[in-house]
Order: structure tokens, then C-alpha cells, then sequence
């Protein structure tokens, strides 16, 4: 194995698996083996499957994305369309119509109307929504959500020691497909991805290593 740091290769008797340390006489840094970026052999970014992207845009730049739809939709827009539409059409229609205000009322269907915006969000993810990652050799750019409407988290490589899949223990998390998510690991967390079916993330987390590694490595984006 390379040390973290300079990059040297390393004595398998400077190793120690069962303590998870590695000490490099070269630059004499001592670091923990399950920090250091690795690879699957047998993955290649450029074979996307299906729902997920690899592009490559310049020389400097690329972008892995994966798309967000899911079957869920089928049961939640209809499961939202009737509970917000009985439940918002109850407190505010009967106002509308009856032409008269009530405060009490009002304030009473508040949460009713949050819970249909968290509800409609989700839904309109699980069917047209993505999550695409733009990388550089010095970081990246992730960003989730529909087309151009959505938010972005930005990462340095430099921050990043370790690329992982995360566990939800929520059940609110796993009933709307959101059980598990991607996060990249080091001086920060960056954390993404709750969306994505479990193949899409997956390739996601391989290729962010793949780069990283590469980056790591051989200071290239090249593949």
C-alpha cells in the first residue's frame, strides 16, 4: 500500500491490519489503513447502468449523476393529492367560499399545509428529480433536485479521507424511500443522495471513489 500523505510505498511489515495502522518511514507519518482511498477492480465509471450518467465535460471537469424516480411515486402523489387536497380544501376552501376569515382556523391548518409541501417535494423527486455531482481535481459540486431548481453542497477533495454509505435508523426516513445516504467523509461531512435507489447510489459511491482515488493517486481526472 501507498502512504496517505507522500505517497510511498510501504513495507508490508510497517503494516499492522489488526491495530488499522500504517507508519511511513519516509515522511514518518502514522495513519489509519481504513483512511486510505482504495478502489473496486472490477468497477469502471464509464459503465453506467441505467438511471445513472457518467460525462465527461473538458479535461478539467466531469459530472456522475443518477436520476431520482422511483415507483414510490404511484403511491404518494395519490396519497397526497387526496389527504392535502381533503385536508387544505376543508380549512381554507370552506373560507374561501363561505367568505368569511377565521383566524383559529387558519393557524389550525398550518401544519397541514407544511406537511403538503414536504409531501409535494418528495413527490416530485421520486419523479423527475436527480442528484448529479460536477468534479474537479480539486473538489466538487453536489446538487439535488429538478432540472435547475435545487440546492448545492460544495466539497473539497482535501476534506474527504473516506467515501461511505450511511444507515437511516428513522422509520419516517425508510417508509419514504430515504433509508440510506452517501457521505463523504474527513475535516467535514457532506451528506447526499437519501433519494437514490439503492443501484444508483451505488454506483454514485464507487465512482466518487474511483476519482478520489485517481485524484489521490495520480493527480489526474483521466480515465
Amino acid at each position: 500500500m501507498k502512504c496517505k500523505k507522500c505517497r510511498s510505498e510501504i513495507p508490508a511489515k510497517q503494516v499492522n491490519i489488526n491495530t488499522d495502522l500504517a507508519h511511513c518511514k519516509i515522511c514518518n507519518t502514522i495513519f489509519k489503513i481504513s483512511e486510505v482511498p482504495s478502489i473496486n477492480p472490477s468497477f469502471d465509471i464509464k459503465k453506467s447502468p441505467k438511471g445513472t450518467w457518467y460525462k465527461r465535460v473538458s479535461s478539467k471537469e466531469l459530472k456522475i449523476g443518477a436520476s431520482t424516480a422511483s415507483p414510490m411515486a404511484f403511491f404518494l402523489i395519490p396519497f397526497m393529492l387526496i389527504w392535502s387536497g381533503g385536508s387544505l380544501g376543508g380549512i381554507y376552501g370552506t373560507q374561501i367560499f363561505s367568505g368569511e376569515f377565521s383566524l383559529f382556523t387558519s393557524l389550525f391548518g398550518i401544519p397541514f399545509l407544511i406537511g403538503t409541501i414536504i409531501f409535494g417535494s418528495i413527490a416530485v423527486m421520486f419523479v423527475a428529480g436527480k442528484v448529479e455531482i460536477t468534479l474537479t481535481k480539486h473538489g466538487g459540486k453536489v446538487f439535488t433536485g429538478v432540472g435547475s431548481l435545487g440546492f448545492s453542497k460544495s466539497f473539497l477533495w482535501s476534506e474527504v479521507s473516506t467515501i461511505t454509505e450511511v444507515h437511516s435508523t428513522s422509520f419516517r426516513n425508510k417508509s419514504y424511500g430515504r433509508g440510506s445516504k452517501i457521505s463523504l467523509e474527513g475535516s467535514r461531512r457532506v451528506s447526499f443522495g437519501s433519494y437514490l435507489r439503492e443501484s444508483r447510489r451505488f454506483y454514485i459511491i464507487e465512482a466518487l471513489k474511483s476519482v478520489h482515488y485517481n485524484i489521490i493517486d495520480n493527480n489526474t481526472l483521466s480515465f
